[in-house]
């Protein structure tokens, strides 16, 4: 009998160990990448929470977006934004963003979980996730925890997002335009847009090209690194314009996708 309850207390702790073994491995950002990002303007800095569809099927999601506050007398607060969301498939769509004094002395935390809109459990549903830890370093700027403790300064971890505030060089992918016609100028404009609105960073141009077509339209073709991922004929209307601006980006950002997760699979093998 009390050999009987040991092995059974014995079976019951290595599976308790196995337990938190297995969730403490949960593995994010699978489907959904939840990023926070940083922009410096001034003396505030903006977090903005984004959320990236990395399949093609389209997604019905929720997000959390906390910041937790820990002040010098160790008071603590928090706040909290939350909305469900439609993401289509591989687009990325800006959810929330906080600001923060560069000058502020307050330890904050901040924590963005994306849950499928389905999931009940919100401890063990989270399909994205994305962590900072931001204090002030003493010297008058921010130092930037990230999810995975590898601290940074202020400076590298804005600047490697904010091209706008850099000292050296750097160089960024950009959105390039050789149009003939309004058409193809309206078209250039919304798909900029879009891509701005979206904070979409890569090293690869983008290129949107016009050249003469069928029956006095033009055919439109959009180009990344050199690869064809969308063309059209084009038409004056204003919302087919628009539409064939968001089908473009969307293509543009699964072939970045691709990209990505080729690069990952060469540096991991």
């Amino acid at each position: 009998m009390g050999m009987n309850f040991k092995c059974l207390l014995c079976l019951f702790v290595c599976n308790l160990f196995f337990i938190t073994v297995m969730l403490g491995q949960k593995v994010y950002n699978n489907e959904v990448k939840a990023k926070i990002n940083i922009v410096k303007t001034g003396e505030f800095v903006t977090f903005t929470a984004t959320a990236e569809n990395l399949e093609f099927s389209d997604l019905s999601l929720r997000y959390e977006f906390m910041v937790f506050k820990v002040d010098g007398n160790n008071n603590s607060s928090k706040t909290s934004q939350a909305n469900r969301f439609f993401l289509k498939g591989n687009e990325k769509k800006i959810l929330s963003s906080v600001t923060i004094n560069n000058n502020s002395d307050d330890k904050s935390i901040l924590l963005l979980l994306i849950y499928p809109l389905e999931s009940a459990d919100e401890n063990q549903g989270a399909i994205g996730k994305d962590r900072l830890v931001v204090y002030n370093d003493g010297q008058g700027g921010l130092k930037i925890e990230l999810d995975n403790e590898q601290k940074i300064t202020e400076k590298e971890q804005v600047e490697d997002q904010d091209t706008s505030s850099k000292d050296g060089f750097f160089l960024e992918g950009l959105v390039l335009q050789k149009t003939l016609t309004k058409p193809g100028r309206d078209f250039y404009r919304y798909f900029y847009s879009e891509y701005y609105n979206k904070q979409i960073k890569s090293e690869k141009n983008i290129i949107i090209e016009e050249v003469p077509g069928q029956r006095r339209s033009t055919r439109i073709s959009v180009k990344v690194d050199g690869q064809l991922v969308w063309q059209f004929f084009s038409r004056p209307k204003k919302e087919f314009l628009k539409e064939m601006a968001s089908t473009a980006l969307n293509r543009c950002t699964a072939y970045l996708q691709q990209l990505a997760q080729q690069k990952q699979t060469l540096t991991r093998y």
